[in-house]
């Protein structure tokens, strides 16, 4: 999910410093398959099987990472970007991909 935080000065810093008379714009959002590669790797050397990643794209198009939250809140990317990631969770438990 792409978060547009930067036109409005209350969002600048923070965007979860909300402006509900002008919401931030936030939309899909693919990542490049180096970046995605690089993060699946940190993951796994973190040992981590999922989390919330932060990541800040520069104008000048340059990724920085700022950090992974390993509890992985996903229902408001879920939401705002329509994902439903919530069925991709229930559906992979159901199909028996879980470790007993």
């Amino acid at each position: 999910m792409c978060i547009f935080s930067q036109s409005n000065k209350q969002t600048q810093i923070d965007f979860r410093k909300y402006d509900n008379e002008k919401p931030n714009r936030m939309v899909p959002f693919r990542l490049d398959h180096l970046l995605k590669s690089k993060l699946k790797k940190l993951m796994k050397k973190l040992k981590l099987n999922m989390g919330s990643i932060d990541i800040i794209k520069s104008i000048e198009g340059k990724y920085y990472f700022l950090e992974i939250n390993p509890v992985g809140q996903y229902d408001f990317v879920s939401f705002h970007c329509n994902y439903n990631i919530h069925m991709e969770i229930a559906k992979y438990l159901s199909d028996g991909n879980t470790k007993n």
